[in-house]
């Protein structure tokens, strides 16, 4: 399950309660070294709160006095984006929906219990796994025709000179109806044998990177 995969696990995560002012809020930040945290209490997730919530909520509440007001002000009070969830059985299209304009999602069982969260850069690691960046080789990008079994002869042919690394297939927005296939083979591959099989079979070799 690639939520599972993705998540720190509740236990790691710095969180703070609804009903911590915003002084326990500014010092559980400074700890952690986060710009937000989750809002938690008894497993229930609240919603996330940081310090531009804190500044925003003081600008606007016109108070000349900054310690009364984060000793009086309660987190639930500035907590935002309270629906920043997503189920442990989410799928990568759940997550970068979900992620896309907050800075974490909350992960929660089938119970909506709390059991910690996904970041943006658990997604840059997902990404940088997808393109085998953690892999030694020579990257390799096509463009094919969008038809059935043209990545099926696309992979006949590289296999013949290397395993593939970290494949990804993209729209490719320049050429309507061909598909974009970023790659990497072995050190050690025969560049120009697998350019000129794949140029056999429609599939243009467009860059190459060693």
């Amino acid at each position: 399950m690639i939520v599972q995969q993705l998540k720190v696990e509740a236990h790691k995560v710095v969180t703070i309660e609804p009903t911590a002012n915003l002084n326990e809020l500014l010092t559980a930040l400074d700890s952690c070294g986060f710009q937000h945290i989750p809002v938690v209490a008894d497993g229930a997730f609240f919603g996330m709160v940081g310090y531009a919530d804190v500044h925003k909520a003081y600008f606007e509440s016109g108070s000349a006095d900054k310690e009364q007001f984060l000793t009086e002000t309660k987190v639930d009070a500035i907590t935002v984006n309270k629906n920043a969830t997503i189920h442990e059985e989410g799928s990568i299209e759940d997550i970068l929906l979900a992620i896309d304009r907050v800075p974490f999602i909350a992960v929660l069982s089938e119970e909506g219990t709390f059991t910690g969260i996904v970041t943006h850069s658990a997604n840059f690691e997902m990404l940088r796994d997808a393109l085998g960046m953690h892999k030694p080789g020579i990257r390799m990008t096509v463009s094919m025709p969008e038809m059935q079994g043209s990545l099926l002869k696309f992979a006949d042919v590289v296999r013949k000179y290397s395993n593939i690394f970290g494949l990804l297939v993209l729209d490719d927005d320049a050429d309507f109806g061909y598909r974009r296939v970023s790659f990497k083979v072995a050190p050690d591959a025969d560049v120009d044998a697998i350019t000129e099989d794949l140029r056999q079979v429609g599939v243009r070799v467009f860059h190459v990177t060693r």
